[in-house]
């Protein structure tokens, strides 16, 4: 397994990050700050993608009142497994301290022909923190012309306060067994697009005020070419879920629900993360 454990302090006024564990092909070269003193960091991954067989986990520690923003150099890509090799495996586990906030924003995962992945993803909140975090998965190489060319992909996430479960999700797409194009599932579809919002402390009230808002706005986005939809989880927070046809789609939407969510909630705009190269 191959481990990547990043620990955010605030010290002296300004959040700091410490890599207490890094291993290759992980990589997270420093943190910058943003408009909003998040301390921004990319995540690297130095082989370009995930291969068969690998083993992968990421693990973030955000202390008390820190302010994180967390992002990927560029897409995911899960490559195709070997004959005979084993599926890719990742795990990422979050923790967001006391009044902290972290904002997790990768780029989309793109399985490819003949790939088997498996991920795992928990996060955990403290008092009076909050959680953004969103997801991204294509049907393949759109343009290579691997629509749901996969093997497998499987996924699981929990979210959590005090031991509590905000949400619990777990799915399982085998496009050779069960065709992903029906209309119980991704339909016509090429994009999946998932974002939870968190803030603990909230009260249940307003989140259904800003459940209702933001199904408004989500009633206007759609349209043949997108889906979107908006519920309440069982304690502090909201999912998101997007279906489109392309990815510039479930970016924008992505982006403009983030920005609604926090100007309710955090009274600030969302600020999207720097990319560099």
């Amino acid at each position: 397994m191959s481990v990547l454990e990043l620990n955010f302090v605030f010290d002296q006024g300004r959040t700091r990050m410490h890599v207490a564990r890094q291993e290759p092909p992980w990589r997270a070269i420093r943190a910058f700050r943003n408009s909003q003193q998040q301390a921004l960091v990319h995540l690297h991954n130095v082989s370009g993608g995930i291969l068969s067989g690998d083993t992968l986990a990421l693990c973030v520690e955000a202390g008390a009142a820190t302010r994180v923003q967390i992002t990927t150099v560029g897409a995911t890509r899960i490559y195709r497994r070997r004959s005979g090799g084993a599926s890719a495996y990742t795990s990422t586990s979050i923790r967001v301290g006391d009044g902290a906030l972290l904002e997790y924003l990768p780029d989309a995962v793109i399985p490819f022909s003949g790939s088997r992945f498996r991920q795992s993803t928990s996060v955990s909140l403290g008092a009076d923190s909050g959680f953004i975090g969103w997801e991204t998965i294509a049907a393949g190489r759109i343009a290579s012309g691997e629509e749901f060319g996969f093997d497998s992909f499987d996924s699981e996430c929990s979210v959590r306060c005090d031991d509590r479960p905000l949400a619990l999700e777990r799915f399982s797409l085998s496009p050779q067994t069960q065709d992903p194009r029906s209309p119980a599932r991704w339909a016509g579809f090429r994009y999946l697009a998932t974002m939870y919002i968190c803030h603990t402390g909230v009260p249940q009230q307003q989140w259904i005020a800003l459940e209702a808002r933001l199904n408004d706005f989500a009633f206007d986005m759609t349209s043949r070419a997108a889906r979107w939809g908006v519920s309440t989880l069982a304690g502090p927070g909201l999912v998101v879920r997007g279906l489109a046809l392309e990815a510039h789609q479930t970016a924008s939407g992505l982006s403009m629900f983030w920005d609604l969510a926090k100007q309710e909630l955090w009274r600030e705009r969302a600020v999207p993360p720097r990319k560099i190269n």
